[in-house]
């Protein structure tokens, strides 16, 4: 996400150092009055001038294209907001890690991403034991049952890896709401690679939905 970032500036510095060049190179180009004793030579010079004319022209336009470019990607650029980091495999750890809560048993409905205001309490609960733990890392898992998404008719989620960050990032989203540092988070998904009950049920499927917060020394 930072690599992203920082493309985009190296990008719009690059557009609008070509846009001044552009703009300073304008004038150079138009062309000069013509004066009464010219007008003998109007008929010699008119197609040069003409063309100087759709020269200038096109150069105005090519710098007002640039500029919408430069100010979309000023858009992008103080609009994005900078995201928990998405992972996929295990962060390595340096020690043992502790578990602080385990967010599931009904905690997520099938093909969902709703944080209800009971999982909400519980996550703010463990806010202070974060904050006593500086220098560690906050991993947050995502996990999903084994339904296929293409179940959940109207998600707009692309597959269970999606989902399971989704809810990750979720709860990510409410720890940095309660000032955890966004540089101490990382947002693993598992999708449905690690149940912890059967999906052959109601029930075990409703304990995979969840998500898992843990301390990484």
């Amino acid at each position: 996400m930072r690599n992203f970032i920082i493309i985009l500036s190296i990008v719009f510095f690059v557009l609008a150092g070509y846009i001044r060049f552009m703009e300073s190179d304008i004038p150079a180009k138009a062309p000069a009055p013509i004066n009464d004793t010219e007008e003998v030579m109007s008929n010699d010079i008119s197609p040069e001038v003409e063309k100087i004319a759709r020269e200038q022209t096109a150069s105005q336009l090519q710098v007002k294209e640039l500029q919408a470019m430069v100010a979309n990607l000023e858009d992008k650029l103080s609009n994005r907001k900078e995201e928990p980091r998405k992972q996929i495999e295990p962060v390595k750890s340096t020690g043992p890690e502790r578990v602080l809560a385990v967010l599931g048993g009904g905690s997520f409905l099938s093909g969902q991403i709703v944080i209800s205001e009971d999982l909400m309490n519980t996550v703010n609960r463990i806010v202070p034991d974060i904050l006593a733990s500086p220098d560690q890392r906050l991993i947050i898992e995502g996990h999903t049952d084994n339904i296929p998404i293409r179940s959940s008719v109207g998600r707009g989620y692309k597959d269970n890896v999606e989902l399971a960050f989704l809810r990750g990032k979720a709860v990510a989203d409410i720890l940095v709401k309660n000032n955890i540092p966004l540089e101490r988070i990382y947002v693993i998904s598992y999708g449905d690679t690690r149940p912890i009950a059967s999906n052959e049920t109601a029930e075990g499927r409703a304990r995979n939905r969840r998500v898992e917060i843990k301390l990484v020394p």
